[in-house]
C-alpha cells in the first residue's frame, strides 16, 4: 500500500466514499419515503372508507350481497393496488366480499378494519386489505434515482475538489519532492519505496541533516575566515614590518651614494657610485612593488584625484627612459592625440606608476625597433593610453599567466630577462582599481600593445580648478642666521646621512637617539623644525610628540616632520592625529626633504592647544 501513488490512494479513498455516502443517502431516502407513503396511503385509505360507506351505507342496511359484490367490483377496478374487501353486519355476516384475504402477519399487505354506521348506529364493519407491492416498486425505484443522483453529485464534487487539490497541494508537493531529491542520499528509497508523503518525510530529514552539516561548514567557513583575517593582520603587520626594516638602511645606502654624488671622486669611482645608486633604486622600486600589490591585495590601498596635464605625464615618463633607450638604439616615440592641452582627473602617481610599469616592461624585452606612447579619448568621457613595442611578443598560452604576481613565462625567460614578475599584475591591479581595463595583444616576433582604458573627468587646463603654485626655492643664510634643525634618529648610519645631507645644505643639525633625549634638547635649546622618526627605543616618536605638544610653548608651535620608514596610510593618519605636520617616507630623497623643510621654515604648528 505505500508503494502506490497518493493520487491513486486519494481517487480510491474518493471512489469509496462516494459509494459508501450514495448507499446510505438511498437507503436513507428509502425509509423516509416508505413512512411517507404508507401515511399518505393510511390517510387515502380512511378517507376512502368514509366515501364508500355513504355509497353502501344503503345496500349494508338492507342486506343486498349481490348489489354489494358489484359495487365492490367496481371499486377494485379503480384501484388497483386493492387486493382484499369485507363487509361484515354486526351480527358477523358477511354480506360483501371481493379478492382473497391475505394472511395476518404478510408482509406485502396493508389491513384495515373500520366500523359501518349510519345515523349513528353501529351496523357493522368493513376490512379493507391493500397491497404494498407496487409501493415498495416505486421506492426502490425512488432510492436508486437518489442513490445515482448523489453519487454523481458526490463524484463531480470529488473531482473537483481533486482539480484544486492537484493544483494546491499534489502539484507543488510534486515539486518539492523533486526538489527535495536533490539532497537524498538513497535515491532508490525515494522513488519507488514510498509514496510522496513518506518520500517528502524522508527528504526533510536528509534536509535537516544538509542544514546541520550546512551550519557545520558555515561554522568552519567563519574560523576559517576568522584564521585568516588574522593571518591577514599577521601578513600586514609582517609587511610593514619588513618594509620598516629594509627601508631603514637604504635611506642610509641612497643618502650616503647621494652624498658621494656630490663629491669629487676619483674617475674610476664614479661608475660605482653609479651602479650602486641604480641598484639602491632598482631595489627599492622591487620593494615598493611587493608593498602596493599587498596593499592592493587587502584593500588598503588608496585612491587620491587630483587635476594633471596628461600630455606633460606621458612626456615626464618617456624621458625617464630615453637614456637607456638611446643606449640599445631603441627609438621612444609619444604619439599624443588628444589634439590639445587636456587636465585629466584621477590618480597621477598611479598612472605614472602604470605607465613606467608598461614601458619599462617594453624596454625589457625590445632589442630593436621602437617604443610607442599613444595618448588618447575614450568615449563617452575617459583616456585611453597605449604602450606598444616591436619586442619578442607573448604566445597566446601565456598572456593571461604574466598578469599574476611573480610569474613569468618560464625559469629561463626569467633568468634572462630578470626582474620577479610584479610591474604587470601591480599595473593591472591599480588600473582595475581606478575603475578601467588593462589589455593584451601580442604576437610572438612583432610585439605587444598593453591598453588602458580608464574612465576619468578630463577638461581644458582653462577650465581647472587646480592654483598655480611655485616652488620655494631654499636659500643658505648666514651663520647667525642658520636654521636649527633637532633630528630625532635611532640608527647612526642614518643619523650620519641625514645630518651631512643637511649641513651641506646650510642648516645647523642637532641629534637626538630617542623620544626621551628630544624632549631634554628642547627643554634646554630653541629649534624651528623637528624631524621625528617613529620607531624608536625608549620611547617612540608618536609618544614623543604628544609630550612636545604639551610641554611649552615652543613644543606647542614648532613644527614637526616624521621621517620614518613606516609607509602605511595608518602611519600617516596616526601622525596627523598625534600633531605632526608633514611626512616623508624613507628612503627619502635630498631634494624632497629640502623642499619640505624649506616649505616649514618661519612657520608654526598648524592647529596647536592654546
Amino acid at each position: 500500500m505505500k508503494r502506490l501513488p497518493l493520487w491513486f490512494k486519494y481517487i480510491a479513498s474518493v471512489l469509496v466514499l462516494t459509494a459508501g455516502l450514495s448507499y446510505m443517502a438511498g437507503e436513507a431516502a428509502r425509509g423516509f419515503e416508505r413512512n411517507y407513503l404508507e401515511n399518505r396511503m393510511d390517510t387515502q385509505i380512511r378517507a376512502n372508507f368514509s366515501a364508500l360507506i355513504s355509497a353502501l351505507s344503503d345496500d349494508i342496511v338492507t342486506q343486498q350481497p349481490g348489489t354489494l359484490n358489484q359495487k365492490l367490483l367496481l371499486m377494485a377496478e379503480h384501484y388497483p393496488d386493492l387486493c382484499y374487501v369485507s363487509i361484515i353486519t354486526d351480527q358477523g355476516v358477511e354480506i360483501g366480499q371481493w379478492g382473497d384475504k391475505p394472511h395476518d402477519d404478510n408482509p406485502m399487505a396493508l389491513n384495515f378494519v373500520n366500523p359501518v354506521s349510519v345515523k349513528g348506529q353501529y351496523i357493522g364493519s368493513m376490512q379493507i386489505s391493500m397491497s404494498k407491492k407496487q409501493m415498495l416498486q416505486d421506492i426502490t425505484q425512488h432510492g436508486n434515482q437518489i442513490r445515482g443522483y448523489v453519487a454523481l453529485t458526490l463524484l463531480l464534487l470529488s473531482l473537483l475538489i481533486f482539480a484544486v487539490s492537484h493544483f494546491l497541494i499534489f502539484s507543488p508537493l510534486s515539486r518539492i519532492n523533486r526538489r527535495l531529491l536533490g539532497f537524498a542520499k538513497t535515491n532508490d528509497y525515494h522513488s519507488s519505496a514510498h509514496d510522496e508523503i513518506s518520500r517528502l518525510n524522508q527528504c526533510v530529514e536528509d534536509l535537516d541533516i544538509h542544514l546541520k552539516r550546512q551550519q557545520e561548514r558555515e561554522a568552519e567557513l567563519k574560523l576559517a575566515r576568522e584564521a585568516a583575517e588574522a593571518a591577514n593582520i599577521a601578513k600586514s603587520q609582517f609587511i610593514a614590518t619588513m618594509s620598516h626594516e629594509i627601508r631603514t638602511p637604504m635611506n642610509a645606502i641612497l643618502g650616503a651614494i647621494d652624498i658621494l654624488n656630490e663629491e669629487t671622486l676619483p674617475v674610476h669611482c664614479k661608475p660605482l657610485t653609479k651602479m650602486a645608486n641604480d641598484a639602491a633604486k632598482l631595489l627599492l622600486s622591487q620593494l615598493n612593488d611587493i608593498l602596493d600589490y599587498s596593499k592592493i591585495d587587502v584593500g588598503a590601498l588608496e585612491v587620491f584625484s587630483e587635476e594633471f596635464d596628461v600630455g606633460a605625464l606621458g612626456k615626464n615618463v618617456m624621458s625617464m627612459f630615453e637614456k637607456n633607450a638611446s643606449a640599445k638604439n631603441i627609438d621612444m616615440v609619444l604619439d599624443d592625440r588628444l589634439n590639445h592641452r587636456f587636465i585629466a582627473v584621477t590618480d597621477k602617481g598611479k598612472i605614472s606608476q602604470i605607465l613606467t610599469n608598461l614601458i619599462c616592461n617594453a624596454l625589457k624585452f625590445t632589442q630593436e625597433g621602437e617604443i610607442e606612447l599613444t595618448m588618447s579619448h575614450v568615449y563617452p568621457k575617459g583616456l585611453k593610453l597605449q604602450v606598444s613595442d616591436s619586442g619578442i611578443g607573448i604566445a597566446p598560452a601565456y598572456q593571461t599567466l604574466i598578469f599574476e604576481p611573480f610569474k613569468q613565462k618560464d625559469a629561463t625567460f626569467s633568468r634572462t630577462y630578470g626582474g620577479v614578475g610584479m610591474g604587470l599584475a601591480i599595473s593591472k591591479r591599480l588600473v582595475e582599481l581606478l575603475g578601467g581595463e588593462l589589455t593584451l595583444e601580442s604576437r610572438v616576433g612583432v610585439g605587444s600593445v598593453f591598453t588602458i582604458t580608464l574612465p576619468c573627468e578630463m577638461h581644458y587646463p582653462e577650465d581647472s580648478l587646480q592654483a598655480s603654485t611655485k616652488r620655494k626655492a631654499f636659500k643658505t643664510t648666514t651663520t647667525e642666521n642658520e636654521t636649527t634643525i633637532l633630528l630625532v634618529e635611532d640608527n647612526p648610519a642614518n643619523q650620519l646621512v641625514a645630518q651631512t645631507m643637511l649641513e651641506n645644505a646650510g642648516f645647523k643639525v642637532s641629534i637626538a637617539s630617542n623620544g626621551k633625549e628630544a624632549i631634554k634638547a628642547i627643554e634646554n635649546a630653541h629649534y624651528e623644525i623637528i624631524l621625528m622618526d617613529l620607531q624608536m627605543p625608549e620611547m617612540d616618536g608618536f609618544t614623543a610628540c604628544e609630550a612636545i605638544r604639551d610641554l611649552n610653548e615652543q613644543g606647542r608651535t614648532t613644527p614637526i616632520l616624521a621621517m620614518t620608514a613606516n609607509v602605511s596610510a595608518q602611519d600617516r593618519n596616526k601622525c596627523r592625529q598625534v600633531g605632526m605636520d608633514d611626512f616623508l617616507a624613507k628612503p627619502v630623497n635630498k631634494q624632497t626633504m629640502i623642499d619640505v623643510i624649506t616649505n616649514w621654515t618661519g612657520r608654526k604648528h598648524i592647529s596647536f592647544k592654546a
